[in-house]
């Protein structure tokens, strides 16, 4: 009897199923997308309903071979891919492509569990052609202003220099608070507050019923130091009112990835990673355990089967007075509400218990993803409430004390906007009370602070930019496309990145409007709900971007024929001229091509060019200098002074007279992000960092002193730095290869036969990737060997 055929994208998550379905299934692998618009080529025929001109992705042809055979021979098949549209495209590709319409269906889950498996075979369904309409609209989309925009940047930037219809905006978002940083002016403000007996707080909310906060005028504070010098306030009003605090809700794609990067220091794409393993499976006790169900959605819904598991737990390991009373709803318009929120498959797979089965970022993630859900099901914490007014003249004073009735999830979890809480005091209205202090606290107001990737992806999902497939994409395009630097975890734009948000802003506004952005992430909601026709939706974004494609290319044209000279002379004393090239601007002798500066790193006006004249000269000189290094007034043990350079992979520190010494060092990390920030103090050209440098020396060398000497071995430690950061080696190395961890203590040692089982797989994955460049090599040298005789032939015909 034939088998059923069961088709998803990757083999873990194929391995989970098969161990569900059982022998009567054979479930395999389709490793992702198989089909997709071309590398080369823009691949969408505009002047044809936008028809796209699907390829096979290279090297997935034998894959699509051999499901094709497996369809022919099982007796039903059921396309599995994930539940999104992303996923629902997948499917649709390989239904085309299998060609086996009678015995072919699309089924989904939202976790990988036997019960939701076995019910999605029981209801299987047509491919929904909405979903794949919305998913190819934002491919073509994207496809259209990559292709169409960025060969115009590459003219005036350089080849590094894209476009893309969200990614762009999003570079927007922090050029814009750069801006906004760097034109902050700070002001000196004053914050108020008294202390009557019992310890009571109170804060200054009005001066003559108008409200305050902080105060900016020096002139009231002065005032009301008079006005309240050996004064008492009066107790105007006191209410107490009940109040409660529900738990934070379950997590959505968005809120796991700015909780993994705020607790765990995970970035947006590992975060989506590690989730992506928890969802598809791994082998607990043997058998391969789905953890987690599907983490891109953004909705907060949760199942009544998840409930009362949720119910049933907290029930048995607090008691019942702990279930929360209420059913989380998604408010949002746009949300996927066939998705649930981002939770265990089974709270009785509790973290700890299972810690042994995962890796120490997965039993994170999970744990993480755990304790949230159990969590957003307890009880709401039940307070309540005492407010006090206080008066004395025109000043009104005000604080709140908060008193917990029933602890509900505060039993398990307080978040940071944790509710203070402490008893009441006895008060009461009327009566009067001596200021014993009252408090004037000196503040400057600080600037905004720059995203970080948490941040960013929670301003995307604010103003309505991208999903939840998408926040990992955008934020890693931004890094590697180097428009943004990380400094402290922070996004800093890069002058290519304020160069191509500014070109972009100043001829594509429609791209780089945000609004505009977000409205059409609602269009294609609208495809998927059927309301909008997805080619029509292309026609109207295309005919708005033709004009301004037209508008620019004409800009460009009058920009590369612009002779535009610079402050800068060559060896004979003439103007060098400006000019674009592969990478990046660059200045030229008109007499002698050979002679070149590169302008990478120093910005050019685009008001100077428009004049025909820019002034770079000090820019140039500054940029020559540093590559000489800059000097520092850092000085070892020897008195050997270093300068401070720039190379491949970042700032280190080279000796004044390196060619006889040979001496370099790299830049401690800590001084590097300074560095980068500009926070680095120069003093006559002369970087003020020795200071830094000794305290950080000493702080490494209490460190080696704290670890003692090698367990192995007796002989010291020396401070190392690696992928994951600082660690201590043993200076005994090579023949002792012990490494200790600085924060915990843990010593780990690779013994000889784990160094060569490591150099033996290691020489195994040489041979192999040198037997299959062979191979390659072998088999274009063929296909060259055919197409000579078979041009020789030809040609004797």
């Amino acid at each position: 009897m034939a088998r059923k055929l069961v088709i998803v994208e990757s083999p873990s998550k194929a391995k989970t199923i098969e161990k569900i379905l059982g022998r009567n299934y054979e479930v395999v692998a389709s490793y992702g997308h198989v089909i997709d618009l071309p590398k080369t080529k823009i691949g969408i025929d505009v002047e044809n309903n936008f028809e796209p001109q699907y390829k096979v992705i290279k090297g997935k042809g034998e894959v699509l071979k051999k499901l094709k055979e497996k369809a022919k021979k099982a007796s039903n098949v059921y396309l599995a891919s994930d539940q999104d549209r992303e996923g629902e495209a997948i499917a649709w590709h390989i239904f085309n492509y299998i060609k086996q319409p009678d015995k072919t269906r699309r089924i989904e889950f939202n976790e990988i569990t036997k019960t939701a498996v076995n019910n999605a075979i029981k209801n299987p369904r047509d491919i929904n052609d909405n979903l794949v309409n919305a998913q190819q609209a934002r491919r073509l989309l994207d496809r259209i202003v990559g292709y169409k925009i960025s060969p115009l940047l590459w003219k005036i930037i350089n080849r590094n220099a894209s476009a893309g219809r969200v990614q762009s905006v999003a570079l927007k978002l922090i050029c814009d608070l750069e801006d906004e940083i760097n034109a902050f002016v700070p002001q000196k403000y004053w914050e108020v507050s008294t202390l009557i007996e019992k310890d009571i707080n109170l804060n200054l909310v009005k001066i003559a019923d108008e409200k305050v906060n902080k105060i900016f005028d020096e002139k009231v504070i002065k005032k009301l130091k008079k006005d309240l010098k050996n004064e008492s306030l009066t107790l105007e009003k006191i209410e107490i009112k009940k109040k409660s605090q529900k738990p934070p809700l379950v997590f959505k794609t968005s809120t796991l990835q700015q909780l993994a990067s705020s607790y765990l220091g995970y970035g947006a794409s590992k975060t989506m990673r590690i989730a992506q393993q928890l969802y598809e499976g791994l082998p607990i006790n043997g058998e391969n355990k789905g953890l987690i169900t599907y983490m891109r959605t953004d909705s907060t819904r949760i199942s009544v089967d998840a409930i009362n598991m949720a119910k049933d737990y907290i029930t048995q390991n607090y008691g019942e007075k702990y279930v929360g009373k209420y059913i989380v709803k998604n408010s949002k318009s746009n949300v996927q509400d066939a998705h649930e929120g981002i939770r265990p498959s089974d709270i009785n797979l509790v973290p700890d218990e299972i810690k042994g089965y995962l890796t120490n970022d997965q039993y994170k993630l999970y744990k993480l993803i755990w304790d949230r859900f159990l969590v957003s099901q307890f009880a709401a914490m039940q307070y309540e409430q005492m407010q006090i007014n206080a008066v004395n003249k025109e000043y009104l004073f005000r604080g709140t004390i908060n008193k917990v009735i029933f602890d509900g999830y505060y039993k398990i979890f307080k978040d940071e906007d944790e509710i203070k809480t402490g008893d009441f005091p006895e008060l009461k209205e009327g009566s009067v009370h001596p200021i014993e202090k009252l408090n004037i606290e000196e503040g400057i107001t600080k600037p905004p602070t720059r995203f970080s990737e948490a941040t960013l992806v929670k301003k995307l999902e604010s103003e309505g930019i991208g999903r939840p497939s998408t926040y990992a994409s955008i934020v890693e395009t931004l890094k590697t496309r180097e428009y943004v630097e990380i400094i402290e975890k922070r996004f800093f734009p890069t002058y290519l990145g304020y160069e191509v948000k500014d070109e972009l802003v100043k001829n594509f506004k429609d791209i780089m409007n945000v609004k505009f952005t977000a409205n059409m992430e609602k269009d294609l909601d609208k495809v998927e709900e059927g309301t909008v026709e997805w080619v029509q939706l292309l026609r109207d974004f295309y005919s708005s971007l033709e004009k301004d494609i037209v508008k620019f290319e004409k800009e460009i044209d009058e920009i590369k024929t612009r002779r535009v000279v610079a402050d800068v002379m060559d060896s004979e004393g003439n103007p060098m001229v400006l000019k674009t090239g592969l990478y990046g601007k660059y200045l030229i002798s008109e007499t002698n091509e050979k002679e070149k500066i590169s302008l990478k790193g120093i910005p050019v006006s685009p008001e100077e060019i428009r004049k025909g004249e820019i002034f770079v000269k000090e820019a140039v000189e500054k940029l020559q200098n540093n590559k000489k290094g800059i000097p520092t007034d850092y000085f070892d043990e020897n008195g050997v002074k270093y300068v401070l350079k720039v190379g491949r992979f970042g700032e280190y520190l080279e000796s004044e007279n390196y060619e006889a010494d040979e001496k370099r060092m790299s830049l401690p990390l800590e001084l590097k992000q300074k560095y980068r920030k500009g926070s680095v103090i120069e003093l006559d050209g002369v970087l003020q960092i020795n200071e830094e440098m000794k305290r950080l020396f000493e702080i490494d060398r209490k460190i080696i002193e704290e670890a003692g000497v090698c367990e192995f071995c007796g002989k010291p430690y020396e401070i190392k730095t690696g992928r994951f950061g600082k660690f201590l080696a043993c200076t005994g190395y090579p023949e002792c290869k012990t490494i200790k961890n600085i924060k915990t203590g843990k010593v780990t040692r690779v013994t000889e036969k784990e160094e060569k089982t490591k150099t033996k797989k290691a020489a195994s994955k040489k041979t192999v990737k040198k037997s299959t460049s062979k191979a390659k090599t072998s088999a274009a040298k063929t296909k060259k060997t055919a197409t000579v005789k078979k041009k020789k032939t030809t040609k004797k015909s």
